[in-house]
């Protein structure tokens, strides 16, 4: 009885959303929480069949490149019959789907989607160097598909306003069914005070995997800028190897590699470089939300970045952090954190402030209890 009252949903993405692996585990975390506000009746483990990736990258390369799989109208229908099929077995009032357009579209004329992305189509091609390429094409067909599920979703939420617009400007989504829910953090959260800057060595760290979008021989340079100015520091880069740099690493820079938060060794080292880090420092210059800045500030780290796509609707610029333009280069950082290290009652501030963006903002909890209040509102207005 205690579902009652709960709105019957289904869950998809573009693999098995109970598998941390997928998608940086961002659709397990949302699983997490959704499934204490919703009566989930459905969560699809396998949403394509076995021959769905094979046979469309032979396809692919058949044709010479130019032709994306997952946005062919017809493949994706073809391969789609037993999704359908799955769903409307489940009868759920909505299906929660998570940046999974190739299956949504399948769905908008069937059922209630609430569409949950971080981006459009049309806001990656040409912002994201490796989506633009992997179309191959100009992506009209991956438009298209994008165009039904925007204008078809029941709602489409999304973690920042350079989302949200493209949505509206680019595809003309409903304001009344469009929102901006941002998105939590993927470590545990750990009870911390406020940071006070150390009186050793300043401590930066930097995350991610694909180190030259993320800006990684910027924060290395950055380091050195900070050394020139007379401010002892350290970098700690995660998720890339010192073979990423292709050059020689400065004495100050330590490698750590990729680090699984799949594994208790894993999330111990990762939770101790945040606990040891006095600035989270990602340079990058494409960025859709970034669920580790969410990261940084549960830990209360000032972050300092690039003012690009939903970054700001992560880091609140002068805030939890301090976000510079794109023609910004190493001094510029280096200058930034400089400021902020001479005045440590403003540090200070900053990490408080960013401890509490954490609790009241960049939150699953808070997340999924958002995303419950606009389904169940939006059911209640359509009847």
């Amino acid at each position: 009885m205690a579902n009652a009252a709960k709105p019957r949903a289904a869950v998809i993405t573009s693999g098995n959303p109970r598998d941390v692996a997928t998608w940086s585990g961002i659709p397990f975390h949302m699983l997490q929480v959704l499934e204490s506000r919703f009566d989930v009746v459905e969560v699809v483990e396998a949403p394509w069949p076995w021959w769905f990736h094979k046979f469309g990258k032979l396809l692919k390369l058949a044709a010479l490149g130019r032709w994306e799989y997952h946005f062919s109208a017809r493949y994706t229908a073809f391969a789609g019959r037993r999704l359908v099929a799955q769903l409307k077995a489940a009868r759920p009032d909505v299906v929660l789907a998570i940046s999974a357009s190739p299956m949504a579209h399948l769905l908008v004329d069937d059922f209630r989607v609430v569409n949950i992305a971080d981006a459009t189509v049309r806001s990656m091609l040409g912002y994201y160097d490796s989506f633009t390429q992997h179309m191959g094409g100009d992506g009209s067909a991956a438009n298209a598909i994008e165009a039904k599920v925007v204008s078809g979703a029941f709602l489409s939420l999304y973690p920042s306003a350079w989302a949200r617009d493209s949505a509206l400007n680019d595809y003309g989504a409903d304001a009344a069914r469009t929102q901006i829910i941002e998105w939590g953090s993927n470590i545990a959260a750990a009870t911390t005070a406020p940071r006070q800057l150390p009186d050793g060595p300043l401590r930066l760290l930097f995350v991610g995997i694909e180190f030259d979008r993320k800006g990684g021989p910027l924060a290395i340079a950055t380091a050195a800028a900070l050394a020139a100015r007379g401010i002892d520091c350290r970098l700690d880069i995660v998720g890339a190897s010192a073979d990423s740099f292709g050059g020689t690493v400065p004495a100050n820079v330590e490698f750590h590699g990729f680090v699984s938060k799949a594994t208790p060794e894993g999330r111990a080292k990762i939770a101790a470089l945040f606990a040891d880090a006095n600035f989270f420092l990602l340079p990058t210059r494409a960025e859709c939300f970034g669920i580790v800045f969410a990261e940084a500030a549960s830990r209360g780290l000032p972050t300092i970045s690039y003012a690009t796509g939903g970054v700001p609707s992560a880091v609140l610029s002068g805030v939890t952090g301090q976000l510079l333009p794109l023609d910004a280069g190493a001094d510029a950082f280096a200058d930034a954190i400089a400021a902020i290290v001479a005045s440590p009652t403003r540090y200070t501030e900053m990490s408080r402030a960013a401890l509490e963006d954490a609790r009241v903002r960049l939150d699953w909890g808070v997340w999924a209890d958002r995303v419950a209040a606009a389904v169940s509102a939006q059911l209640a207005i359509d009847g």
